[in-house]
């Protein structure tokens, strides 16, 4: 009979660190709804492709509810945590030292709690869920201030949130990154690539020069992308809708200056960026 041991769930969240009762007790409700409306079937059907399929294509989704029809959207935390058993195997068969081991339970633990706890949403969103299979199927390393990403023979860069974007630390991410590229990835030619709402050129006319911005923009060739307002909310704000820019928080000041250029109708792009070969020397 398939079904899923409430056992796991509770190693699950031991292996991640997650001491919340509350936490459990949402866990086990969700199972038993999985349980009662006979929806287990699918929940395994759906979780297969996320943990043997390429992941890129996923990103297409933006809700669970468009491949799943379940109302309980704890769902999505589920199907992360059922992971913790080949994150733990994948760690060891690619010989994670204890920093890198850290990082990993650490950087899932976010994805697991992050919408719960900061955005108060009744189950993780879908890219919080693949977001934590980036890391439980090894497809990001994590250097310092920068995460890298191998992507079709080059490497992803990518600049987690919640510390300020130090410009030295970059740097320093930037010239250790070749050796656990090597070491991890098992490639030594490559070109580095960066796609961000931090190389919006949109973004560019609000900081000053000498911001970490604008620093971390002098360090890529760089093309407009497609409209990034979803980002702009996620990353600056924190959320991911809202009716009425003019209800945007101001706490920073390229919040404040953000907000009143989308007031004003400006549209923000992302910056599709290659790395100038100089920024790795």
């Amino acid at each position: 009979m398939i079904g899923i041991a409430l056992d796991d769930i509770r190693e699950a969240l031991k292996f991640y660190e997650i001491d919340d009762k509350a936490y459990y007790d949402r866990c086990v409700k969700c199972v038993d709804y999985l349980n009662k409306n006979d929806l287990m079937l699918k929940f395994y059907i759906i979780l297969a492709p996320l943990y043997n399929d390429d992941l890129l294509e996923m990103w297409k989704i933006k809700s669970i509810k468009e491949i799943f029809e379940c109302d309980d959207l704890w769902v999505t935390n589920i199907m992360l945590l059922m992971g913790y058993k080949l994150h733990l195997i994948n760690m060891k068969k690619y010989m994670f030292d204890e920093e890198q081991t850290r990082i990993h339970k650490l950087r899932v633990k976010e994805c697991l709690t992050n919408d719960i706890w900061k955005r108060k949403l009744e189950g993780i969103r879908f890219s919080q869920l693949l977001w934590g299979l980036y890391f439980v199927r090894i497809k990001l390393i994590e250097v310092g201030r920068l995460q890298y990403g191998l992507s079709n023979g080059n490497i992803e860069i990518h600049i987690y949130g919640g510390s300020k974007l130090n410009f030295d630390e970059v740097k320093d991410s930037l010239k250790k990154s070749k050796s656990y590229i090597k070491k991890y990835f098992g490639i030594d030619k490559y070109d580095y690539f960066c796609n961000s709402w931090l190389l919006s050129k949109e973004v560019l006319k609000l900081v000053d020069k000498t911001s970490n911005i604008a620093k971390f923009q002098s360090l890529f060739e760089i093309t407009k992308g497609e409209e990034c307002s979803e980002d702009i909310l996620n990353f600056v704000y924190g959320i991911s809708k809202i009716d009425d820019y003019k209800n945007l928080s101001e706490e920073t000041s390229l919040q404040k200056k953000i907000k009143e250029e989308l007031i004003k109708g400006t549209k923000f792009h992302l910056g599709c960026g290659k790395l100038k070969e100089m920024s790795v020397d």
